[in-house]
């Protein structure tokens, strides 16, 4: 027996519901109402604060329809979530990130699980692209015909039929227990292959990260005792991290012939902290602009576009030694600011990779169901009127994590070797 078309509209009109009551149309389930209503909101959210349309020529209306259309006939929770995380995926954006809390996702009393979770199944950032390093004993892919063999990890160029995004994959990855997962693996030459595996059937934590040797969860910051000289790793600049706590971490260093902060691991965090850990290396002021969006006033007679002018200022005691930065490509939002600061006012130089080139302050917006939408909503320019977005620092010294490397060494052998070859780097540029 087929099934029904179910109406798209929250509000038809009665002439709309006279004719789909003749052409045999049903009206949407409570539930199904309500996810639209979850839908809507973000989409129009982002419609009316997205910052970066322009720049990322993303035709927002046409993919939101596409995506709308397929919202009432998702029958799991975690079908409506893919959705969404698929519509978001389409910002390529990794500023943007989807919360569910996992009870949003349980069916039936029944837990989701993650292929992130599954023994054997290993993923990698490299690059800025998610890789697969590990597969299941069970579930390895046909190695494409006439590729190489040494060219084993291939990038996931979709999940179910989304597009990836560092910040999105682990919704998308996430599922009923024993649901298959449909991967597009890119490869080396080129070539996309579709290949199957299947969420853990029970036991999944929800636990491993997308992020993979990246990964900061449970690590603020820590001190190192490299030779030469000692480094400082802060994972994040959130507001949970004290600024007392950075002033006490550089004042053990203060005496040193250099310093090496390791920003790899960090994806941004407050504004406010960030500016005043700079003011410790900086020895004149900084400006900084945010650019709002488009806001509308006097009963919407007139639109403007508000800006705000940021002063980062030096801080006493300035922090003398000279300084390396260590950056990946997930060195993202206010910890680029950092690098950027340092390397333009402090004398720092930046050893590593291209950061993520996210550069916008995030804004938080939540769904009447729990979930929380996070995304780029404020630009933050230099004063030639640039910002980061897109492209990044660029490191003065560039020692990248390269696939050429971990498939020769293999994933945790070139971590290392990365690590390495980035100390030893920094002790040339600091000598």
């Amino acid at each position: 027996m087929r099934s029904s078309p179910r109406t798209l509209s929250l509000l038809a009109p009665a002439s709309l519901l006279v004719l789909a009551s003749c052409s045999g149309w049903i009206s949407l389930t409570t539930e199904e109402s309500a996810r639209l209503r979850v839908f809507d909101h973000y989409w129009q959210t982002l419609s009316d604060q997205y910052p970066l349309f322009g720049r990322k020529q993303v035709r927002w209306p046409e993919i939101g329809r596409q995506y709308r259309a397929a919202v009432p006939f998702a029958t799991r929770p975690s079908e409506f979530y893919h959705l969404l995380a698929g519509l978001l995926s389409e910002l390529g954006d990794i500023h943007v990130s989807l919360r569910v809390p996992p009870e949003l996702l349980m069916e039936n009393g029944i837990a989701v699980t993650s292929l992130l979770d599954a023994p054997g199944f290993k993923v990698m950032p490299i690059g800025g692209r998610l890789y697969v390093v590990g597969w299941p004993s069970d579930g390895t892919p046909a190695h494409p015909l006439g590729l190489p063999m040494a060219s084993k990890y291939p990038e996931i160029l979709r999940i179910g039929g989304f597009p990836v995004v560092l910040s999105l994959a682990p919704v998308l990855l996430a599922g009923p227990p024993g649901s298959p997962v449909e991967l597009h693996l890119r490869w080396r030459d080129g070539r996309v292959t579709r290949h199957v595996l299947r969420r853990p059937p029970t036991g999944t934590k929800l636990s491993a990260s997308a992020f993979g040797h990246l990964d900061r969860r449970g690590v603020a910051w820590s001190q190192h005792k490299t030779k030469p000289f000692p480094m400082l790793e802060v994972a994040t600049l959130k507001s949970s991290l004290s600024i007392a706590t950075l002033d006490r971490a550089l004042s053990t260093h203060a005496n040193a012939k250099g310093l090496i902060l390791d920003l790899r691991r960090n994806l941004g965090g407050s504004f406010d902290l960030t500016r005043k850990f700079a003011g410790r290396f900086l020895s004149d002021s900084v400006v900084l602009v945010r650019v709002y969006g488009k806001q509308t006033t006097w009963g919407g007679l007139l639109t403007i576009d508000p800006f705000v002018r940021i002063i980062w200022m030096p801080r006493a005691p300035r922090f003398e030694p000279p300084v390396v930065v260590l950056t990946s490509c997930l060195t993202g939002s206010t910890a680029e600011h950092l690098a950027r600061i340092l390397q333009r006012h402090a004398g720092a130089t930046v050893i590593g990779e291209s950061t993520a080139g996210a550069e916008a302050g995030v804004i938080h917006v939540e769904g009447e169901e729990g979930s929380r939408l996070t995304f780029s909503g404020i630009r933050v320019l230099d004063s030639t009127g640039h910002g980061l977005e897109g492209q990044g620092v660029i490191p003065d010294r560039s020692v990248p994590l390269s696939l050429d490397h971990v498939e020769r060494l293999g994933p945790a052998a070139a971590v290392d070797d990365w690590r390495q070859r980035l100390l030893d780097t920094a002790a040339d540029v600091l000598r």
